[in-house]
């Protein structure tokens, strides 16, 4: 999980942001928080999910990294954020949009709850991706994945659930959220706030 780290660390950095409150949403084990954590000591990161198992992980491996006292881990839920108004400066949420059947709620919860120079990663797969980059990246799973057989169709299965383009597109017009990109790499759609990277050029 190194690489899609280390992608979103970049991410993160382009926007400017060296510290303060921030969110995952989705976190499942905590990858994300974590690397991010150890990486930006300054920001005190926040994860949530909706599995008691998942949290009760991200805390063992909070622990393990290290910095469990810079980190917590709480179940919540996307539609409802365990946070004050306007009190985050960084919000990520990766490969769990897909999972929200009210996304727009989402959206808005992003919103409220971002401080009005926030930033926000939100990356997930896109079902309408090349038919090419699916089977590739399908490969990969299947080689790093293949011995578990819970896991083995994990992937097809995440794309197939998940959102085109057109309809996260559709969802960010209807919700409360403003200065957002939408773009694609490969398999994935990646949705990033604007303002720092408008501000800074």
């Amino acid at each position: 999980m190194r690489i899609p780290c280390q992608r979103v660390l970049k991410r993160v950095g382009v926007k400017g942001i060296e510290g303060g409150r921030a969110m995952d949403v989705g976190t499942g084990p905590g990858i994300f928080p974590i690397f991010l954590s150890k990486a930006i000591p300054g920001f005190r990161f926040k994860g949530i999910d909706l599995s008691p198992v998942m949290i009760d992980l991200a805390k063992k491996n909070a622990t393990e990294a290290g910095i469990n006292s810079r980190i917590e881990f709480e179940v919540g839920s996307a539609y409802s954020l365990p946070v004050e108004n306007h009190s985050l400066d960084l919000l990520l949420c990766i490969n769990t949009l897909h999972h929200l059947d009210r996304p727009v709620d989402f959206f808005n919860e992003v919103a409220r709850s971002l401080k009005g120079e926030g930033a926000f990663v939100i990356v997930d797969f896109h079902r309408d991706a090349s038919f090419v980059f699916i089977g590739i990246f399908n490969l990969l799973w299947k080689f790093f994945f293949g011995k578990h057989p819970k896991a083995r169709g994990g992937f097809l299965e995440s794309v197939r659930s998940s959102y085109t383009l057109q309809e996260c597109l559709t969802f960010l017009k209807q919700s409360k959220l403003r200065d957002w990109k939408l773009y694609t790499r490969t398999v994935e759609m990646w949705i990033e706030s604007t303002t720092h990277e408008r501000r800074k050029g």
